[in-house]
This record gives structure tokens, sequence and C-alpha cells, in this order.
């Protein structure tokens, strides 16, 4: 049986983010994680986030037919990632 000061890795991993201001880094890797999740299957198989900085996710797809779709959704694509946070983690994606 677990004591009440016993912590799971998962709170030890929030404090110290929390601890060290680290909160917009941690949810800039955890929306590369998410893209997925954020634009379906099929979009993300044929697509890659590069990388997330000061806010502008950059997303590798070599499709010419997709990268305009997805630039046609970019906003809608922008408040799906949003939502899932209390301030706004991304506030513009470059489709490459």
């Amino acid at each position: 049986m677990r004591s009440e000061k016993e912590l799971f890795l998962k709170d030890l991993i929030h404090e110290f983010v929390n601890k060290n201001g680290k909160q917009q880094l941690f949810a800039e890797r955890v929306v590369m994680q998410n893209w997925p999740e954020y634009v379906g299957e099929m979009c993300a198989k044929q697509s890659e986030c590069v990388s997330v900085k000061n806010g502008v996710l950059k997303v590798k797809v070599p499709n010419a037919a997709l990268r305009f779709e997805l630039m046609g959704r970019k906003s809608m694509i922008m408040e799906r990632i949003n939502a899932d946070y209390a301030i706004p983690i991304i506030k513009n994606i470059i489709f490459c």
C-alpha cells in the first residue's frame, strides 16, 4: 500500500516542470506527440512535426495537396491544440 508521501513518477515530473518554469516547453513536446489526435491518423502518417519554438509549430508535409488542405484547416487545428491547455500553446503553424 502506498503512503500519502509517495509520489508517482508523473507527479514528480509535473512538480519538476512547474518548479522550473518549463510548462510551455513541456506542453510543446506533448503537442508534437499528440499530432495524430489533432489532424487524424491518415494526415499524421503523411506529415511530420519537425519542431515547436516560441509557439510556432513547424510541420513537414511532402504532399502538396495535403499541405494545401492543412493550410486551410490551420485555425481549426490550432483551436483543437489550444483547447487542451489553459493558455495558448501554439500561436502559428508553418507547413513546409
